[in-house]
């Protein structure tokens, strides 16, 4: 009897962990399929882009072209999207993020989000800590900031922590798990 209550015990750990696993695997696929669509529509943009450069060229437009090439409206809305695509993304894998997040902060230095947004600037540094990227000149290349930016959000959010200071990023590591 003892050792059917073990076996019975084990089979519905196990089955358990056989669901979480095609969970898993179900939010790896999904994010696979979205990286992939994501650079499809790159290649796209750049394509067009190139042909419109080669139109112009060819017409003589140069004015027109060096003007289009100097605005950063193309880069900034670009760049737009990839935030947004990213907290979408992010917050849908660890949907308590923000309330974890805060809850490791002084009440004071809480993050209260505008409406609208879904993260900001240092919520996302720390949601790449999260994710495992710690390197302060890589999050500052995905995130189009300086190192230096990165490293003073870093240090004036760990210096507003609730807790110790120097377990503050391992503390962010474990949200959602």
């Amino acid at each position: 009897g003892h050792t059917n209550n073990e076996l019975q015990q084990l089979n519905e750990r196990m089955g358990e962990i056989n669901s979480e696993l095609r969970e898993a695997n179900a939010v790896k696929e999904e994010y696979i399929a979205l990286f992939l669509s994501m650079c499809s529509d790159y290649i796209e943009k750049l394509m067009s882009m190139q042909r419109g450069i080669r139109r112009k060229l060819s017409q003589g437009k140069l004015s027109e072209l060096e003007s289009e090439l100097s605005s950063s409206s193309l880069m900034d809305e670009e760049l737009n999207n990839f935030y947004e695509m990213f907290d979408n993304a992010f917050l849908q894998l660890y949907p308590n993020f923000v309330e974890e997040f805060n809850m490791q902060l002084k009440p004071e230095s809480r993050i209260h989000l505008k409406n609208g947004e879904r993260l900001n600037t240092e919520l996302r540094i720390f949601a790449l800590i999260r994710l495992g990227i710690t390197d302060s000149s890589r999050i500052a290349s995905l995130l189009r900031y300086s190192v230096n930016t990165i490293y003073n959000y870093r240090a004036r959010t760990k210096n507003n922590a609730l807790a110790s200071r120097d377990s503050f990023e391992e503390r962010i590591k474990t949200i959602g798990k």
